[in-house]
């Protein structure tokens, strides 16, 4: 653990078991050029309101949405990515310029397939949606609305029907296993290995983090942790994103996989 998130304990105080698994971990984790997706997420504002959202969206006290502005800047600051580049929120398609952000997009971004939109209901923009992704994730939760939404969709990518399982994100790790064990499972995480790295707005401000859960936390908890969006910060190894991963892995969500 880094000095910055131990007030009461130096760093030189965790015992030399803890400090290698914590090493070993941080080793072993996906930094964001290692992942295949990176989320941009542009508003938390969401139809739903379900309590157990990896988004966190019932404990962010404020609406907001990330501006075209910024929406170009964090495009921008992906250059040379070989991956998707997926818009989430909330549901980005509540985004108010949705459809500038869609036309910002296609001018950055000219392959098509590179290009991914992860929603729960598409609302008017069927027809746009298709114009724009060539990347699809949809996932309804179940509501009669979303899925008569997708129905246009549902062919073009990943579907989910039923329900979304994963695991309990308010629970801290540190309080459920010993530190070493802690470790070990910190660095086998399911949203690291799975998941993405994300670029969020805060206080009209771009952040990036190497995991979207962690900018949830951040988010939900009225932090400002992130790093500074700049050309090719994805490109910045694991180390760069240590003081995150102590923050919001041991401190924030368990990481239950066996």
């Amino acid at each position: 653990m880094t000095t910055e998130t131990l007030p009461a304990r130096s760093a030189a105080a965790v015992p030399p078991k803890v400090r290698d698994a914590r090493r070993k971990a941080l080793g072993s984790m996906r930094s964001p050029s290692q992942m295949k997706i990176i989320c941009i997420d542009i508003t938390n504002k969401c139809d739903l309101g379900c309590s157990n959202c990896t988004r966190l969206l019932v404990n962010q006290d404020e609406h907001w949405d990330m501006s075209p502005e910024n929406f170009r800047l964090a495009v921008q600051s992906l250059k040379d990515y070989p991956g998707t580049i997926a818009i989430i929120g909330g549901n980005p398609c509540m985004h108010p310029k949705f459809a500038e952000l869609c036309k910002i997009f296609a001018e950055e971004i000219p392959n098509k397939e590179q290009r991914g939109l992860w929603t729960n209901n598409v609302f008017k923009h069927a027809e746009l949606s298709k114009e724009t992704f060539g990347v699809f994730n949809l996932n309804p939760h179940n509501s009669k609305r979303g899925v008569a939404s997708l129905e246009p969709l549902k062919q073009l990518g990943l579907y989910y029907e039923g329900h979304s399982d994963h695991s309990s994100l308010l629970a801290a790790i540190q309080d459920l296993y010993e530190p070493v064990e802690m470790w070990e499972r910190i660095g086998r995480c399911d949203v690291n290995q799975f998941w993405s790295a994300s670029i969020v707005q805060i206080h009209g401000q771009l952040k990036a983090y190497f995991c979207e859960v962690a900018a949830s936390f951040d988010l939900a908890r009225g932090g400002n942790n992130g790093m500074e969006v700049t050309p090719g910060w994805w490109k910045l190894p694991m180390k760069a994103f240590e003081a995150q991963v102590d923050r919001f892995c041991v401190f924030r969500r368990a990481t239950l996989t066996p």
